[in-house]
């Protein structure tokens, strides 16, 4: 069943580091797929209305905000996914943290949680819905747009990139100086592009450290012996890894909730 096309925001939480991240030693491996579930859990659990999620993708999380010029609606919808974007930040890290302290375990995906960053690209333009049994698939232009926008020449880890068409509507970004960039991208051209990097403190990244949970020294081995059972039941083919994101439709919670 086809959905009518509407006019919508584009946002796409995507995690820094995640191919060196996944290493090939299996153990290791294993362990970095348990956390970067759990950081791709934290995004979606901060996400709120006006952003629904439209799909998972690996080491990111694909949002939209339908916009409606009703009333006002169209800016509120602008506002709130403005709001959302730092709540992606903050969510974000006060996860690394918990997972860096809540563990005994020495391997280099748990070593280096701490190295993770985030990068969040946005762009508005028209979509397309296709009614797949349960799911709902975003087609369109605007669509491959903000998905090109993640294959970038910006060399920082962890920034928000939008296209300046969408700037234009945004106005602002929590009073940062934007860096004006042309960028090419395969199939779309140069397209003008502004990019912000969000500070630690606006972040609140001392707060977030600070207020991280100390888990007991029983917490963590039980942790481990968690991710360790996991790491088994994964590499056996017993049960694959996945995550409990409960902010998914209920009617999609079956095919992307796995047990532990």
């Amino acid at each position: 069943m086809q959905l009518s096309p509407c006019q919508a925001i584009l946002v796409i939480a995507d995690i820094s580091g995640f191919t060196k991240f996944m290493k090939l030693h299996a153990i290791t491996t294993s362990h970095a797929k348990q956390i970067i579930v759990a950081l791709l859990e934290s995004l979606v659990d901060a996400s709120s209305s006006p952003l629904e999620l439209a799909e998972l993708e690996g080491d990111a999380a694909f949002f939209y905000a339908p916009l409606s010029d009703q009333n006002g609606g169209e800016q509120q919808t602008i506002d709130g996914v403005k709001n959302q974007v730092l709540n992606f930040f903050q969510a974000f890290y006060r996860k690394v943290y918990e997972l860096s302290g809540a563990t005994v375990c020495v391997c280099e995906a748990c070593s280096c949680v701490e190295n993770l960053r985030l990068k969040v690209v946005m762009h508005a333009g028209e979509v397309e819905f296709e009614q797949i049994r349960s799911f709902t698939k975003l087609f369109g232009l605007d669509v491959i747009v903000v998905h090109r926008l993640l294959k970038n020449s910006v060399r920082s880890k962890e920034y928000v990139m939008m296209t300046d068409s969408f700037y234009r509507q945004l106005g602002d970004f929590y009073a940062l100086k934007p860096e004006k960039r042309r960028e090419e991208f395969e199939g779309i051209g140069k397209l003008e592009t502004v990019v912000f990097y969000p500070s630690n403190e606006l972040i609140g990244i001392a707060d977030i450290r600070s207020a991280a949970p100390a888990p007991t020294l029983f917490k963590k081995f039980a942790n481990w012996g968690r991710m360790s059972r996991r790491s088994f039941l994964d590499l056996t083919g017993i049960r694959k890894l996945g995550g409990n994101f409960q902010n998914l439709p209920a009617k999609e919670k079956t095919a992307t909730n796995f047990s532990e």
